[in-house]
């Protein structure tokens, strides 16, 4: 059961820096804004494996333990975390 992100913050984000693209503005993004925006779109993901009636408990549970987590955390689960919990 693969539940990615779909990125969507992130495509935001890009599009308006395109749209004025410094040095400056690119540097500040990709040094906190692009941390914050995958963040966001990574809850969204999570939010979405909870929604998911055919999930375990066990899933259920580690997904809930995460969705408050740190930007880190989040993506740990999303990426891995999730295929180790016994489904």
């Amino acid at each position: 059961m693969a539940h990615g992100s779909r990125r969507k913050r992130v495509k935001q984000e890009i599009y308006a820096l395109l749209d004025a693209p410094t040095p400056e503005k690119l540097r500040t993004w990709l040094g906190t804004g692009y941390r914050l925006a995958q963040a966001e779109d990574d809850r969204v993901a999570v939010t979405r494996i909870l929604a998911d009636p055919t999930i375990g408990a066990a899933l259920h549970a580690a997904a809930e333990d995460v969705i408050d987590g740190t930007p880190e955390e989040l993506r740990y689960f999303l990426e891995t975390g999730q295929y180790e919990v016994d489904k």
